[in-house]
C-alpha cells in the first residue's frame, strides 16, 4: 500500500502508480483547439518580458468567447465563471485566446480555473502539457496552483503523478493535505486515505477540515473499518463539526455498513430534531438503506413511514431503498403500495426505480408485473436487462431467460458476465449443450472466460449436460478454484456417477486449503449413496458433526438418503427423529426410505403425520407411496392413493406414477387392467412402464399380452437387450424352445450383449464385489452353496423368485 511507504518511511513518498489502463479521451475532438500532435508551449526567451505563446494551434474563431468586450467582462471573469459552471473546455478557449492575443503571462492570477478544466476533462497528456506550462513560467511555488495540479493529476488517475508533486511542494497548506486525502478515496485506495489523514494529523498537528472528514470516514466505510471510524467521529466532535449534514450522512454511512446499528441511530437521533437537518433527504435514505443491508426490516419499514408522516418527500433513493426493503420481506402488498407511491410522484420512468421493482415482483414470485415494467421502460440500460434475464433464470423461468438475452444481443450485442451467469444457468437447469457451447464461445469472445464465476457456471453447466469431459478442463484451467467451482465439479461427478473422481476431488479440494460446505457434503452424500457403503456415510456424517453442520437441513435430508440406500433404516430414521427443522424434502425422503426398507406401518404413520405438520403431499410423495404399497402388493390402498392424489390434492399424475400403478397391478395378477391403464395414460407411456407390464406377464405366465406389450417395447426402444432377455424367459418358463431361439437369434444378429449382473456388500468395513457368472472371489467355493441352500428354504416356504 503506497500511502503505509509514506506513512513508514517519513515523508518519502515513493508510490506506485495506480493509474488504471484507460482509453485516452480526445479532448479536442470536438473543440478545435490543439492539433493533432500538440507542441504545447514554445517560450522565446526567460527574459524579465518574457511571453509564453502557444504554437501548432487550430483554434477557430468564436465570436462568444472575447477576451474583453464592451460590458467590460474581462477574460479573467470569463475564466472563472466558465470554471465554476464546469464549463472547462470554454475556460481552455479563452485561456489559449489571451496567449494569442499577446496576453501578459505573469499578470495571470487564474492558474488554478485553467488547471481544474484540464483535470476535469481527464487528459492525461494534455493535463501534463499544462503541468509543463506551469513550471516552465515557474507558477509551481504557489501553493494554490500546486494544489490545483495535485486535484487534477488525482482527476486523471495519475497517482504517482500527485505524489511526485506533494512530495516536492516546499509549502503545504490544509488544501494540500485534504487534496491527498480526498485524492486516495476516489482512487479507491481507501487505506491511503486514512495514512494521509493520520499523518497529517499524528506527525504535521494539522486539522483536516469537513471535505478531509468527510472523505476520511467514506474511506472507514468503503473498508468497514469500525475503529478508525470511531476515532474520526470522536475527531469530528472535538472540532465542532458534528453538525454539518455530509458529515452526519458519512458517519450513519460508515456505521451501518460496519453493522453498528447502535451507533448509527446515535448520529441520527443526534441532528434530526434540528430544523434544518430534518427535511435532508439523504440522511433519511442512508438511515433506511443501513437498516435494510442490516436486515433491521421492521425498523426501516417505521422510519420510511414516519419520514412520510413527516412530509418530507422521498426521492428516488428513498423509494429504491423501500423496494430493497419489500423484497427481502417478500411482502408483495407492501410493495404494490410503494408501486403506487412512484406513480404518485411521478417517478415511474427513473432507471432505478424501475429495476428495483422488477426485482421486487420477480422475488415476490410476481413476474408477469415484472415484465409489464420492462417491457414499458424501452430501456437500453444493461443494469435492467440484467436483472429480467438473472430473475427469469432464478424463478424457474430458463426459457424466457435465454429469449431475453438473444433479443438483447440482438439489439445491443454487449452482454456483461452477469448476464452469461444466468444464461448458463438456464442451460445448465434445461441441459441444453448446445446453447451451452454458445455462450461458452460468446464468453471467450468477450474474455469473461477467465471470470472464475463464469468458469464455474460453464464447469456447472458441462456437468449437468452429461459432459464430464469439458467439464474438467475448463476446471484445469480456472486459475482461482473457489467453493462453488469445486462443488460444480463434485456435483457433476455425482450426477453422471463418476464416483470415484468425485470422492477424489472432494478430498483435493480439501488438500487445497478450501473448505466444504453443505452443497459439498450433500453431493458426497448422494456418491455414498449411489455406492451403498454405509463406512463412507459415516464418515461424511462424523465430519459434519464435526463441522457443526448435522443441524442443516440440506445435509440432514442427504444423510437420510444416504443410509437408507445403504441399507441403514435405523439411523435415518433417528436423523429424522432428531430434526429441528424439516422441509418438504426430510417428508419425502423418510417416507420413501421406510418405503424402501418395506416398513409399511412407519411409513403411512409417517404420512400422516406430514399432514397434520401442515405439509401438503406432492408428486414426490405419491410416488414414494405408490412404489411401497406396489412392492407390499397393497392393491386397494395403491388404488386409494392414486384417487386421493387426483381428487384430493389435484395433482396430475407422471409417467412414475402409472408405472407404478402398472407395476402394482401386475404383481397382483390384475394384467388386463394394468394393460388399460396404460392404454388409457394421458401421457405418453414410456419403455419403463411396457417393462414392468412384461416382467408382470412373465412372473403370471400370459403369453399373449406378453407379446403385445414386447412389440410396444421394442418400438420404444429396439436395441434394449435386458427387455429381449426377458422374453426369452418367458417363452422359455412355457417351454417355447422354438421362439426362444428366435429371440436370441434376433439378439445375436443386432450384436447386442448384457452387461453382466454386478453386486457387492460391505463386511466389517470391508467391500465385497460379485460379477454373475464370476467365481474369482476368494471364499466363492463357500459362498455359492450357502446361497443354493437358503434358496431352496425360500422356495419351500413359498417364496416366488421376481422377474
Amino acid at each position: 500500500m503506497e500511502a503505509m511507504k509514506l506513512f513508514n518511511h517519513h515523508h518519502s513518498f515513493h508510490l506506485q502508480n495506480h493509474s488504471k489502463d484507460q482509453e485516452k479521451l480526445q479532448l479536442f475532438s470536438t473543440v478545435p483547439l490543439f492539433s493533432k500532435n500538440i507542441s504545447f508551449i514554445k517560450k522565446s526567451s526567460l527574459s524579465s518580458n518574457s511571453q509564453t505563446h502557444f504554437t501548432s494551434l487550430n483554434f477557430h474563431e468564436n465570436p462568444s468567447l472575447k477576451p474583453q468586450n464592451k460590458d467590460g467582462f474581462s477574460s479573467n471573469k470569463l475564466i472563472m465563471e466558465f470554471s465554476e459552471q464546469g464549463l472547462f473546455e470554454d475556460v481552455i478557449r479563452v485561456y489559449v485566446r489571451m496567449l494569442r492575443n499577446g496576453f501578459q503571462v505573469q499578470d495571470f492570477k487564474f492558474f488554478p480555473c485553467v488547471i481544474k478544466s484540464f483535470g476535469g476533462l481527464s487528459d492525461v497528456k494534455s493535463s501534463r502539457q499544462i503541468h509543463g506550462h506551469v513550471l516552465k513560467l515557474g507558477f509551481l511555488a504557489d501553493v494554490y496552483v500546486v494544489n490545483a495540479l495535485l486535484g487534477m493529476y488525482f482527476k486523471c488517475g495519475e497517482i504517482k503523478d500527485a505524489v511526485q508533486i506533494f512530495e516536492k511542494m516546499s509549502e503545504r497548506d490544509l488544501v494540500s493535505w485534504n487534496s491527498m486525502i480526498s485524492g486516495f478515496y476516489q482512487s479507491e485506495d481507501y487505506l491511503g486515505s486514512l495514512m494521509i489523514f493520520s499523518l497529517m494529523t499524528k506527525e504535521h498537528g494539522l486539522f483536516p477540515n469537513r471535505v478531509g472528514c468527510l472523505s476520511a470516514v467514506s474511506s472507514c466505510a468503503s473498508i468497514k473499518s469500525w475503529i478508525l471510524g470511531r476515532e474520526i467521529h470522536g475527531f469530528v466532535l472535538k472540532n465542532g463539526l458534528e453538525n454539518d449534514e455530509f458529515l452526519v450522512t458519512g458517519l450513519i454511512e460508515m456505521y451501518m455498513k460496519c453493522g453498528d446499528v447502535r451507533n448509527a441511530e446515535h448520529v441520527f437521533n443526534s441532528i434530526v430534531n434540528k430544523e434544518s437537518v430534518r427535511v435532508n433527504t439523504v440522511i433519511w435514505n442512508v438511515m433506511i438503506m443501513g437498516y435494510v443491508s442490516n436486515e433491521c426490516l421492521s425498523k426501516a419499514q417505521e422510519l420510511f413511514v414516519e419520514m412520510l408522516e413527516l412530509e418530507i418527500e422521498p426521492d428516488s433513493s428513498t423509494l429504491v431503498a423501500a423496494l430493497v426493503l419489500c423484497t427481502q420481506l417478500l411482502d408483495l402488498s407492501l410493495g404494490k403500495q410503494i408501486h403506487r407511491l412512484i406513480l404518485a410522484f411521478g417517478l415511474e420512468n427513473n432507471t432505478r426505480i424501475q429495476t428495483a421493482l422488477i426485482e421486487m415482483y420477480f422475488k415476490c414470485c410476481y413476474p408477469e408485473s415484472a415484465l409489464k415494467i420492462f417491457r414499458r421502460s424501452h430501456s437500453d440500460n444493461l443494469v435492467m436487462w440484467g436483472a429480467v434475464i438473472s430473475n427469469s433464470a432464478q424463478n424457474d423461468f430458463p426459457f424466457r431467460a435465454l429469449e431475453l438475452f438473444c433479443n438483447f444481443m440482438s439489439k445491443y450485442g454487449f452482454p456483461d458476465s452477469q448476464m452469461l451467469l444466468a444464461v448458463l444457468r438456464s442451460c445448465s437447469s434445461l441441459a441444453l449443450k448446445a446453447k451451452g457451447m454458445e455462450i461458452h464461445c460468446l464468453a471467450v469472445k468477450r474474455g469473461c472466460v477467465s471470470d472464475y464465476y463464469v468458469g464455474s457456471a460453464l464447469v456447472d453447466m458441462y456437468g449437468k449436460c452429461g459432459d464430464i469431459e469439458s467439464a474438467q478442463n475448463i476446471f484445469s484451467r480456472l486459475r482461482f478454484r473457489d467453493l462453488v467451482a469445486w462443488n460444480a465439479l463434485i456435483c457433476g461427478y455425482s450426477q453422471n456417477e463418476w464416483l470415484d473422481e468425485a470422492l477424489a476431488a472432494f478430498c483435493d479440494m480439501q488438500r487445497e486449503g478450501i473448505r466444504p460446505n453443505s452443497v459439498t457434503t450433500a453431493c458426497i452424500l448422494s456418491v455414498c449413496a449411489h455406492l451403498s457403503v454405509r463406512i463412507l456415510c459415516k464418515e461424511v456424517h462424523c465430519f459434519l458433526i464435526r463441522q457443526g453442520w448435522n443441524s442443516n437441513v440440506l445435509v440432514s435430508n442427504s444423510l437420510i438418503a444416504a443410509y437408507a440406500k445403504c441399507g441403514d433404516i435405523n439411523y435415518s430414521w433417528i436423523i429424522f427423529e432428531n430434526m429441528h427443522e424439516r422441509n418438504q424434502v426430510s417428508w419425502n425422503t423418510i417416507i420413501s426410505a421406510l418405503g424402501m426398507h418395506g416398513d409399511m406401518g412407519k411409513m403411512f404413520a409417517s404420512f400422516v403425520k406430514m399432514k397434520q405438520a401442515g405439509m401438503k403431499p406432492d408428486l414426490v410423495t405419491f410416488t414414494s407411496l405408490l412404489s411401497a404399497c406396489s412392492h407390499a402388493g397393497r392393491v386397494d390402498m395403491g388404488c386409494n392413493f392414486f384417487q386421493s392424489m387426483v381428487e384430493e390434492y389435484k395433482l396430475q399424475p407422471q409417467v412414475e406414477h402409472y408405472t407404478c400403478m402398472v407395476d402394482l397391478l401386475g404383481r397382483a395378477g390384475h394384467l388386463s387392467q394394468a394393460y388399460d391403464l396404460v392404454m388409457d395414460m394421458p401421457c405418453e407411456p414410456d419403455d419403463r412402464i411396457w417393462g414392468s407390464l412384461l416382467g408382470s406377464c412373465r412372473s403370471h405366465g400370459d403369453e399373449k399380452l406378453a407379446k403385445v406389450v414386447a412389440n410396444h417395447v421394442f418400438e420404444l426402444d429396439a436395441t434394449s437387450i435386458g427387455y429381449r432377455v426377458l422374453l426369452a424367459n418367458l417363452l422359455e418358463d412355457l417351454g417355447k424352445a422354438h421362439e426362444v431361439v428366435k429371440v436370441r437369434s434376433e439378439i445375436k444378429d443386432m450384436g447386442l450383449k448384457k452387461q453382466p449382473g454386478c453386486s457387492w456388500i460391505e463386511i466389517d468395513n470391508d467391500i465385497h464385489v460379485f460379477v454373475a457368472g464370476d467365481c474369482s472371489h476368494h471364499q466363492s467355493e463357500e459362498i455359492y452353496p450357502v446361497i443354493d441352500s437358503v434358496t431352496l428354504e425360500l422356495k419351500q416356504a413359498g417364496y416366488v423368485p421376481l422377474p
